[in-house]
């Protein structure tokens, strides 16, 4: 071991006092130029190149696991939150899915039954003096009703104007009687519908 110190620290001596900062301990003959001297000086050159890029890589991929885990942690977090505001509102969510499906029948009771409110109307619009209406069905199809006429042109007219409502197929004179003392006539009458 003495001996190698003493010959390298020569070598260097004598080197440095010849002009020279590199030193080459590789034969200077054709092992240079041979496959095994060729793999030799790209293992020395471009080996350390990959090494010291492979420790670059080694080194980012440790840093940015520190960026990656404070990302899962942050997204981590917002889901929690998210998690929670959807439970919180879970109880408002049901009550306003009971008044949603509670509206959708009415609206639909409603738009079902605006011909019974149209029917309505118009037959107490057709309703002459001294005719009264005792009892009166209305559904989709039929107007059922019974009642006095305080005259035979007062039902008479009553009949005409029953004839004129859009819509009307048939009517159905069910019972009619005539009381000769009063002068009045009692009728029931269907009306059927389109």
């Amino acid at each position: 071991m003495f001996v190698f110190d003493f010959l390298f620290c020569y070598t260097e001596s004598v080197a440095s006092k010849q002009g020279f900062s590199h030193l080459n301990l590789l034969p200077k003959d054709s092992f240079e130029f041979s496959p095994s001297g060729k793999f030799l000086n790209w293992a020395t050159t471009i080996g350390r190149v990959l090494v010291i890029m492979t420790e670059f890589v080694v080194l980012l991929a440790f840093g940015s696991r520190f960026y990656f885990d404070k990302k899962i942690n942050d997204l981590t977090e917002l889901s929690d939150q998210k998690q929670a505001q959807i439970v919180a509102f879970a109880d408002t969510e049901e009550t306003i899915r009971t008044v949603i499906s509670k509206q959708n029948q009415v609206e639909s009771y409603l738009s079902n039954n605006i011909k019974f409110s149209e029917r309505y109307t118009t037959l107490t619009r057709l309703v002459p003096a001294g005719v009264k209406l005792d009892t009166l069905a209305i559904d989709s199809k039929n107007i059922t009703m019974q009642g006095e006429a305080n005259s035979e042109l007062g039902f008479a007219q009553f009949l005409g104007r029953l004839k004129r409502i859009d819509g009307v197929t048939k009517i159905d004179l069910k019972n009619t009687n005539f009381d000769q003392q009063s002068g009045s006539v009692k009728f029931s009458i269907q009306t059927v519908f389109k």
